[in-house]
């Protein structure tokens, strides 16, 4: 009986130990647990914390992973300003590239882009689609670009983009100045411009970031949608002209080749009494260095001579059999853009060298009131 006592006694002992050293382990897996855990959430936290929050919310924008303006939007994404220009207040994770941006969030971003209170602020027609053109221009004010930097804006757009035509004529300069300086991206052919359409919250963004890398403010991102302002689709230089448009009412003569303008110059016309015949004409006659011989008295100023008063080149394109009307220079500088010749159309000695250089005989002179 003491016997069996025993080993009921060393038996509720083992039992005893099992189930403290069962305990023990128990506790210290749990201690392990939650220091395991304390130590990953501390270490979520501190990667929150470290990482900042522009550039964590580029990664939610599902929508710009294979998107052509992805690279410069997280450019500008890392600016805390624009990060919250550009953030989503409905917490969706769409950046949504290529939905029209309105003038309101145009003027929104431009102030958190530049801050300039120098330059007026877009406060009209606020819920309505902003255009390429007025993006553009807008760019160009914040910018402060020299909108008189190129000498032949119109003439320059018609040799980068197919339809620089439809440039309205408030944004010629301004375009003119931001193609030449490479800061005019168009997607997904540079060559078409659109200026009248909406701007896509994708393609404003690349201008954006161009303009503030064009301003040392970010570093500078190429796309293969950006214009080469050296990379014109014709030479104006080598193109000859095939037609002259007058218009008497502006002073202005056209130079074209087809359907291309060249370039206007300035001119002035017939006095009254004496005026420009109006209608269509081709270039009959073209001298260098002519003679003048004056029509009332006969006396002949020879070739040459400062004071003659067709310059050193005419382009006669009417004739009655005895007087004649023709482009020719003029020692009078201060004549041209008044009514002020004898029938003839009078321009700058070096306009009429240029235009001289670039017609035949048979190109088409047409005059309008």
């Amino acid at each position: 009986m003491r016997m069996r006592s025993q080993n009921k006694q060393c038996l509720f002992t083992s039992c005893l130990r099992v189930v403290i050293a069962i305990n023990i382990f128990g506790c210290i897996s749990l201690i392990s647990d939650r220091s395991n855990s304390l130590i990953w959430a501390n270490s979520i936290e501190t990667a929150t914390k470290s990482s900042p929050k522009s550039n964590s919310n580029q990664y939610l924008f599902l929508d710009l992973q294979k998107h052509w303006s992805r690279l410069f939007v997280e450019g500008l994404l890392l600016q805390p300003n624009l990060s919250n220009a550009f953030a989503a207040t409905d917490g969706i994770s769409l950046f949504q590239p290529d939905r029209p941006i309105t003038r309101a969030e145009l003027a929104n971003l431009l102030d958190a882009a530049f801050a300039n209170r120098n330059v007026p602020k877009i406060t009209t027609r606020l819920s309505e689609p902003a255009t390429k053109a007025e993006a553009l221009v807008a760019i160009a004010r914040e910018l402060n670009l020299n909108d008189k930097a190129v000498k032949t804006p119109q003439t320059y757009l018609l040799s980068m983009y197919r339809d620089a035509d439809q440039v309205p004529d408030y944004a010629i300069p301004a375009i003119a100045i931001l193609t030449q300086e490479a800061l005019v991206t168009n997607y997904p052919d540079p060559r078409i411009l659109a200026p009248n359409t909406a701007i896509s919250k994708g393609e404003f963004s690349v201008l954006l970031y161009q303009a503030l890398a064009y301003q040392k403010k970010l570093p500078l991102l190429r796309s293969a949608y950006t214009i080469n302002p050296n990379r014109q689709l014709w030479d104006r230089d080598l193109m000859q002209v095939t037609r002259l448009e007058v218009s008497i009412s502006r002073r202005t003569v056209t130079a074209f080749h087809g359907e291309i303008a060249l370039k206007t110059y300035p001119v002035a016309v017939g006095r009254q009494g004496w005026s420009t015949p109006i209608g269509n004409h081709r270039v009959l006659q073209t001298i260098e260095y002519p003679a003048w011989q004056n029509p009332f008295t006969g006396d002949v100023i020879p070739s040459r001579d400062p004071e003659n008063p067709l310059g050193d080149r005419w382009i006669g394109f009417w004739t009655n059999g005895k007087d004649w009307s023709g482009f020719h220079g003029t020692p009078n500088r201060s004549s041209v853009g008044t009514a002020a010749s004898h029938g003839c159309i009078r321009m700058y000695n070096e306009d009429v060298r240029e235009l001289f250089s670039q017609v035949t005989i048979g190109t088409i002179v047409k005059v309008s009131p």
